[in-house]
Formats: structure tokens, C-alpha cells, sequence
């Protein structure tokens, strides 16, 4: 896993590096261009394209400078464009801009850019602002980077981060730079992970720049990227005389009249992602919807209400049930029913077994908060949206985003749980205080019965013995990756949650490879 800094906490090690450590900050700029310039050959080679670099006047304009001279020893046509003039640049921007002059590449001032006839960019490389970049993006500045955005034929690379967007807030006050890839160095920045960045930053790339490890050593971090190999690292390892009982028993309670759809699709899910048997509870009568559409989970009807939903009456049974899974998984379309939700509120305080507990099953908790206090299952996983999360905190959904790691890491103490905050990027809060960072998945995501799919990925693996930890950040990461196979195959608009289900088999043994 890759930490995850402040922009504030990077710019100390950055110091830490140069000034204590005697580190040349002139090494660590020739280091970035050079690991820049690597990772955009790996996505296609520059040989003879044709690419406009971008430079202000600090060290992300140096940085540009670097990454321009080493562009052409690899045989590119390069024009780098200047929005400062020289005697505004950094010591180390300036060092590297006089550098240029020894490659004969054409350096313009933005009024000459503009002025002249450029034609059409292979590649735009944006830097312009570095990540100590505050507040909005105003005149020239303004100008170029919705002029790059407009360029649609070009693929933009962003050196460090975006131009325009606030590393620490993710906040864009009037435009920033639309980047393919941002290539950033030594660690991501906390902005990426917030409000709309992603629009921005698109793919995040991070590469070394040799900042000894002894300069991270006051400066920590309790955020986390998942990474493909942490995935890879935690997926259930099969045994060669397993059996359907020594895989994964899940007991699933789920579904209501008119929502059983919810029901299959975390059920399906948790059979794609390795359970050996599911059991799916839900009313009786439902009963026949659900056994027509179920091949390998196994319906079970319970005593309902007579609006179709489950009775308080069906209690014993669930406990019963409960007693043979290894994990349960609660609350896919339950309704918000007073009776089922009286029945959620009295399992959830005394089932023993592992829980992952999601949609109505969190509306009733946030009646009855105390519950989670009090409960006996020791393993519990909870799965909100933003609107979910803002009714068992009781603060407004439009407030989350803005602190919504330490919110959910709160939470997650607080009720010593673990706590998956779905969103654009989700993340998981630990009991221990760590957050982990989902980097996949994809706007098409967004539809109606994603997040009972990804509840019985979690229950799946939950139910394969991970720790509530392990299940959630393997089964956001796998989700993600399931949905980015459906996007690709269906496209963002026309993908459903069953697709996600589709990809799921793939999708693991992409990881596990």
C-alpha cells in the first residue's frame, strides 16, 4: 500500500530530503523529469511525437524543463512554452531552463504561442502549478489550461498534479487542467481523493524519485492507496481437499415485495466471489419470485408481513440460520417496514457471527445507534452511501465529503468496526484508526444495485475468513475492477449492476495473477 500525504506533509519531506538529509534538490528535479518521461514512453512511445510542454515558474515549471530536454534525447518534437519569463523562475527551474538551449528546442512566450501556427499536440504536459497551488485560476493562466482542455485529439499528462486543483482540498474554484494521466511523485496527494478530482487527475501514476526512506520517518500516514499486490496479497487461498462447508457459509437476509432484486444481486455476488453455499432469507411471500431466478444460492422463505416484508416472527429462524454461516449479510432491500426493522435492530444486538451490514439494515441501526455499542459479533462491516453515513452520524449528507476521512475513521473507532464509505473514491476506515483508498471503478458505477453487489463480495470473503479489514478493502478493490471490465464491455452508460457480477470471476483472477 502506498501512503497517502497532505500536500503540506509532502512538502516537509521534501525538506527533510534536501536540507537533512543532503539530499541536491537539483538530483530529485532531474529524478522526476526522468521517471516522468519513463512512464509516458510505457503508455506510448514519444519517438518523433509531436508535444507542447507547458512550464510556470517554480519547481513544476522546472520539472517541465527537465522532462522537455530528456523528451528529445528519446527523439520527440518538443515546444515548450513559457507563461513566466526567466527572471521570475525558481534558482532550480532557472538552472534547467538555461539547460534547453543546448537542445535547440523552440521556447515561446504564451503571446507567441498564441500568436503563432502550432497545429495539432501528440501529447500536452502540464506544468504550470505545482501541488502548493491555492485559490483560482485567473488571466493567462486561465487561458492556456482551457485552451489544453479544449485540445481533444491530445492526451494531457499533469507533472505532479493538475493545474488548477487545490492537492489538499480537491477543490477547483474556476478550471483546471483535464489530465489523462497525472504522473505524480513519491506519494499521492489527499486531493486526489476528494470532491471531483478524478475529472482532473484521470489515471494517478505514482513513481519514485529517490526521497530516502529516513526522511518519511516524522511524517507518517494513517491514509492508504490499495495497490493491486495488497489485493493480490489477501485473496482466500483454497486448499486442495476444500469443500462447500470450508469456503464460505452465507447466510444472506435480504429482499421485501418489489425489491428482491436487491437480494439477488448480493447473493449472485457473493457466489461469484468463492462462497461455497449461500442461503438467501427472505419472505415467504416472495418465496417463488426468487426460486425462479436462482440456480446455485438457495431461497429460503421466512414469515412475512402482510405488506412483504419480513415479520418479527421469523427471528428464531434467522438466529437458527445464522448459527450455520460463517458470515451474514443484512439488509439489500429489507424495506424500512416497522416490523423488520424492529426484527434488524434485535438480530444485529445479539448475532455472534460476522456481520456485513448494509442499506435498510443501516437505516434501522440509525434509530438505534447504541446497538453497535452493545452488540455481540466481534467482526462487523458496515456499507453506507453518503446518505446512509449521514443518518447514523447525523450530519448532513452535503457536509461528509469535506471531512469525510476523518469522519469515517471516527466512526469506525468509535463503534470499533469497520466502516466502508461508498462514494467516488470509496474508502475503508479501520478500528485501528487507518484509512484505505479504493482506486478502481468508474462513473457507470453508479446504478441501481452496485452496492448490494459489492455488500456480498465483502460477505463472500468475510465468509472465506478474512478479517473484516481484508474483505472490505479486497472487495471494494475487486468491485472496482469488476465495474471498470463492465464499463469497458458495456460502456459507463449502458452498464447494470448484474454486469459488475459478470466480471467478478475475471476480474479475481486478474488479481490473483
Amino acid at each position: 500500500m502506498i501512503e497517502v500525504f497532505t500536500t503540506s506533509e509532502m512538502k516537509r519531506i521534501d525538506e527533510t530530503a534536501i536540507n537533512k538529509l543532503g539530499v541536491p534538490s537539483s538530483q530529485l528535479m532531474e529524478n522526476a523529469g526522468r521517471a516522468f518521461v519513463e512512464e509516458i514512453n510505457k503508455i506510448s512511445s514519444v519517438k518523433n511525437k509531436k508535444i507542447a510542454v507547458f512550464c510556470g515558474k517554480g519547481n513544476n515549471g522546472g520539472d517541465g524543463f527537465v522532462i522537455a530536454r530528456l523528451l528529445v534525447e528519446r527523439s520527440a518534437s518538443v515546444t515548450v512554452v513559457c507563461l513566466d519569463g526567466p527572471a521570475d523562475f525558481t534558482k532550480e527551474a532557472a538552472e534547467n531552463f538555461r539547460r534547453l538551449k543546448d537542445f535547440s528546442i523552440p521556447i515561446f512566450t504564451l503571446h507567441q504561442f498564441f500568436s503563432g501556427i502550432h497545429g495539432h499536440f501528440d501529447c500536452i504536459i502540464d506544468a504550470i502549478f505545482g501541488t502548493s497551488f491555492r485559490g483560482s485560476v485567473q488571466g493567462k493562466y486561465l487561458k492556456i489550461i482551457r485552451w489544453i482542455n479544449s485540445q481533444n485529439r491530445s492526451i494531457n499528462f499533469a507533472v505532479d498534479i493538475p493545474s488548477g486543483l487545490n492537492g489538499e482540498t480537491g477543490i477547483v474554484e474556476t478550471d483546471a487542467v483535464h489530465a489523462h494521466f497525472t504522473i505524480t511523485f513519491s506519494n499521492p496527494k489527499i486531493g486526489f481523493y476528494r470532491y471531483n478530482a478524478k475529472d482532473f487527475t484521470g489515471k494517478v501514476i505514482v513513481v519514485d524519485i529517490g526521497i530516502p526512506e529516513k526522511a518519511f520517518k516524522k511524517s507518517r500516514s494513517n491514509i492508504f492507496l490499495i495497490e493491486k499486490k495488497d489485493c493480490s496479497n489477501l485473496l482466500p487461498k483454497r486448499p486442495s481437499n476444500s469443500h462447500k462447508h470450508s469456503v464460505g457459509k452465507i447466510f444472506v437476509i435480504a429482499g421485501s415485495k418489489g425489491m428482491i432484486g436487491a437480494a439477488l444481486l448480493c447473493s449472485s455476488s457473493a457466489m461469484r466471489s468463492g462462497a461455497g453455499q449461500v442461503i438467501l432469507g427472505i419472505p415467504d411471500s416472495e418465496y417463488q419470485i426468487a426460486a425462479k431466478r436462482t440456480l446455485e444460492v438457495m431461497p429460503l422463505g421466512l414469515s412475512s408481513t402482510t405488506e412483504g416484508t419480513l415479520a418479527l416472527k421469523s427471528l428464531k429462524e434467522i438466529e437458527r440460520r445464522a448459527l450455520w454461516a460463517d458470515t451474514v449479510a443484512i439488509g439489500c432491500g429489507l424495506s424500512q417496514h416497522e416490523e423488520t426493522r424492529s426484527l434488524i435492530i434485535d438480530f444485529v444486538q445479539t448475532c455472534i457471527k460476522p456481520l456485513v451490514i448494509d442499506a435498510d439494515a443501516l437505516n434501522a441501526l440509525s434509530k438505534n445507534i447504541s446497538i453497535l455499542q452493545i452488540r455481540k459479533s466481534q467482526h462487523v462491516v458496515l456499507t453506507p452511501h453518503h446518505g446512509e453515513f449521514s443518518r447514523l452520524i447525523g450530519i448532513p449528507s452535503s457536509d461528509i465529503e469535506e471531512n469525510k476521512f476523518s469522519l469515517a475513521k471516527e466512526f469506525a473507532e468509535k463503534y470499533h468496526l469497520t466502516l466502508v464509505l461508498k462514494g467516488a473514491p470509496t474508502i475503508v476506515a479501520s478500528q485501528t484508526g487507518n484509512i484505505f483508498i479504493n482506486p478502481t471503478g468508474n462513473p457507470g458505477m453508479s446504478t441501481a444495485g452496485s452496492g448490494d453487489v459489492l455488500c456480498g463480495i465483502i460477505a463472500a470473503f468475510s465468509g472465506q475468513h478474512l478479517t473484516p479489514d481484508s474483505a472490505a478493502i479486497a472487495g471494494c478493490y475487486l468491485h472496482g475492477l469488476a465495474g471498470d471490465a463492465a464499463a469497458e464491455k458495456k460502456g459507463v452508460l449502458g452498464m447494470i449492476a448484474s454486469d459488475i457480477i459478470k466480471y467478478i470471476p475475471s476480474s479475481i483472477s486478474t488479481v490473483a495473477s
